[in-house]
């Protein structure tokens, strides 16, 4: 892991930009911890959605409350073909991200880059090795789904705007039959992009026996605020 630039602190929260290279590729990504850090606390792992980055504001809030409320260590990193990972080109074209996520060597790619992620985050002295989650909604289900499902070490995920059919909902299928741990899944019953049956079936494919869904009105990313209270209280409640 190697550092970009100096860490800054605020509000008991202290934020610095990484970068770790893992099989010749380059993950970006941001850690927040609390300002007084706790070995074997625990560490949430953030993903973004398509044309997103780590550094979106409702991200940032996320990873902020967990660590001033929880004292946990929050963590994000850019998916492929987005944020710091866009080509030297300039921004790729729509079609371009389309064709990264249904690539499914991307996915199994960023499932490595997941795990090394995770693997860095947890050799740190002051972090160690303690509770994991994952959150990741539309393209953070898309690439985070297939992780949790490949990744024991994760004990507790948030996942929804995704569905099964169409755009990559039957590359998802197997991944969720592999689905142990509790899952708070997220549907909007006006999404544009996932219908509610999609989604709904998506839900239903999850192994695990412990899950729960939310459904709420609005569009694809009019996820209520109130949602992220019951995200702050189900990484409590599950990764003690």
């Amino acid at each position: 892991m190697n550092w970009n630039g100096e860490a800054t602190t605020a509000r008991e929260v202290t934020e610095r930009g990484f970068e770790i290279i893992h099989d010749d590729r380059m993950i970006p990504g941001i850690i927040w911890t609390p300002e007084s850090t706790q070995v074997a606390a625990p560490v949430v792992l953030i993903g973004h959605g398509a044309t997103g980055h780590k550094r979106q504001p409702h991200l940032l809030a996320l990873a902020r409350r967990l660590v001033r409320h929880h004292g946990m260590t929050a963590v994000a990193i850019d998916g492929p073909a987005h944020g710091d990972r866009m080509s030297s080109a300039g921004e790729p074209s729509a079609d371009e991200r389309r064709a990264a996520m249904r690539d499914g060597t991307v996915i199994e790619e960023t499932i490595g880059d997941w795990k090394a992620t995770l693997d860095a985050v947890q050799s740190l002295p002051e972090i160690g090795v303690g509770p994991v989650g994952y959150w990741g909604l539309s393209m953070g289900t898309i690439f985070g789904l297939p992780f949790v499902a490949r990744e024991p070490r994760v004990d507790a995920a948030v996942l929804g705007l995704m569905g099964t059919g169409g755009f990559m909902g039957d590359t998802l299928l197997p991944y969720a039959a592999d689905i142990r741990c509790p899952v708070l899944f997220l549907q909007q019953l006006d999404d544009e992009l996932i219908p509610n049956e999609s989604g709904a079936a998506l839900y239903e494919s999850l192994a695990t026996a412990n899950k729960e869904i939310h459904r709420n009105p609005g569009a694809h990313a009019a996820i209520p605020p109130e949602e992220f209270d019951h995200t702050e209280a189900f990484f409590a409640a599950h990764l003690r």
